[in-house]
């Protein structure tokens, strides 16, 4: 979805222009160059797919680590 860089001002029906928006892009804020008035406004994002998945971790301490299912896995190295 892209963000429009400027729309009608309710105030003087001039157009108003993108000022600045967010680092992920919710929240924008217009501003009318004729009669000053400014306006933020929340952007809703339609698909959200972008999001981390939670890692299924009950299924991943399930798998195997050895063909015949006797081999236990590495253990990490402790202090030295």
């Amino acid at each position: 979805m892209s963000i429009p860089f400027t729309k009608p001002c309710p105030e003087c029906e001039e157009e108003m222009e993108l000022v600045t928006t967010d680092v992920r892009g919710e929240i924008v804020v217009y501003e009318c160059p004729e009669c000053g008035y400014q306006e933020e406004t929340l952007i809703e994002h339609e698909d959200d797919d972008d999001e981390p998945q939670p890692l299924d971790v009950p299924a991943a301490l399930d798998e195997d680590y050895g063909d015949d299912g006797d081999e236990e896995p590495p253990m990490p190295d402790g202090p030295a």
